[in-house]
């Protein structure tokens, strides 16, 4: 596993390398949620300083006692399955939150999103395209427990399964109140799960990636909406590397939002 793993980040780096740095822009798909472009909507207003280089020591009150409810949480069997729940990782000053679908196999053991070969190749893009460290990143997901095909063996591999709409419902409002604790200026969904309930659409990732949109939740008030771009799950890249390009140009995409404060 660690070859293939070595193999992969190597691929992955020199696919980088040699993509061409004009690539061309997609059309966009016509999704319903409205799309922000550099002519039709203004960046976020408020300035983005340079992401920080070190994770907070210490948790804002809000999320310290947001994770102990996680911890405690049985509001959906989830919570009576998994062996940790799986609250979130990284900087509490965050400019930019990943979210993901859900934990697996790994994460459920360690309690920590993305750490298994998907997250050390998140890792790996991390630090290749954008230069970033996952302490400068905030990365969680829709819900935080392993959904489990067999809830009784939570030791077998390949127990993996999406979540169901009732477990994501109960389970959103943390993700909410994750985002207005870290106050990000943007946030970056990994697959179509993640993408289809931050947006409220029912389009598959491959149409809608390579654009930005609006969080259609109004968490700091008018004026102020966190940007959403969405992208594969690296878990997808491990799968297909013809999917490389199109999350080279998503991160190229992110870079200059973050540097800039501007879509491009």
């Amino acid at each position: 596993m660690k070859r293939e793993l070595a193999e992969a980040a190597r691929d992955l780096s020199a696919y980088i390398k040699a993509l061409d740095e004009n690539l061309a822009e997609l059309p966009h798909p016509g999704v319903k949620v409205r799309p922000v472009s550099a002519p039709a909507a203004p960046a976020a207003e408020r300035p983005l300083p340079v992401p920080a280089t070190t994770m907070n020591k210490q948790p804002p009150a809000d999320m310290d006692s947001l994770a102990l409810r996680v911890k405690k949480c049985r509001k959906c069997q989830l919570g009576h399955a998994r062996l940790n729940a799986v609250f979130g990782v990284g900087s509490y000053n965050a400019k930019v939150v990943f979210v993901g679908e859900g934990p697996g196999f790994q994460e459920d053991h360690k309690g920590e999103p993305f750490v298994g070969r998907s997250g050390q190749l998140l890792d790996k893009i991390l630090e290749t395209v954008l230069g970033l460290k996952r302490s400068d990143v905030y990365i969680a997901n829709i819900v935080k427990c392993h959904p489990m095909k067999n809830p009784e063996t939570p030791e077998a591999h390949g127990n993996d399964r999406p979540p169901t709409p009732e477990e994501i419902s109960a389970c959103r409002p943390y993700l909410d109140e994750q985002l207005r604790a870290i106050k990000p200026a943007c946030i970056v969904t990994l697959g179509s799960v993640a993408t289809k309930v931050l947006l409220g659409i029912d389009k598959g990732i491959s149409l809608v990636r390579g654009h930005w949109y609006d969080y259609p939740v109004e968490l700091f008030g008018p004026g102020h909406p966190i940007k959403v771009l969405p992208t594969y799950h690296p878990a997808a890249l491990l799968r297909n590397s013809n999917l490389k390009r199109d999350t080279w140009e998503d991160m190229k995409m992110l870079k200059s939002f973050l540097e800039t404060g501007k879509i491009s």
